[in-house]
């Protein structure tokens, strides 16, 4: 359990779509988080979720982008118990699920040998909300929000 401080926490950082920048893009998120209050398993929620996420636009809305050549904006509010993550970019769109997505088969996909595929059940599972606004030919924009009662 964690509480928040009560002070608003606004924060807004640009970065480019190449992996190397994954640890810059959780550190960005991870002070925003601290900042606001958050400690302990929520903060592993949120820092988890937020590397799923920005790997997921790298290596699949920027597919056909050389590295470094698209933008990826992440914006956090945090106010009372509420904590927001906005992460847009630029890149190809994407059906988003419809609701929850189920829980994989792990046993199935270790034994297939298959690698990835966990990323949208990460996130769903560790955060109270996430949402997708997807405009074709404009930007995709995930929304993420952990609340937190005091």
């Amino acid at each position: 359990m964690a509480s928040l401080t009560s002070k608003h926490v606004r924060a807004q950082a640009t970065f480019t779509n190449n992996l190397a920048n994954l640890f810059h893009m959780h550190q960005f998120v991870r002070r925003a988080a601290i900042d606001a209050g958050f400690s302990n398993v929520p903060l592993g929620d949120i820092e988890l979720a937020i590397v799923e996420a920005c790997a997921n636009v790298v290596k699949h809305a920027y597919r056909n982008t050389p590295p470094d050549q698209g933008k990826i904006e992440i914006r956090v509010n945090a106010q009372g118990e509420r904590f927001e993550i906005c992460l847009t970019d630029w890149g190809e769109p994407f059906e988003p699920p419809q609701g929850r997505v189920p829980q994989p088969d792990v046993e199935r996909m270790v034994s297939e040998g298959r690698r990835g595929g966990m990323g949208i059940f990460f996130m769903q599972s560790l955060m109270d909300e996430v949402t997708w606004d997807i405009r074709p030919g404009e930007q995709n924009q995930l929304r993420m929000v952990k609340h937190v009662s005091a």
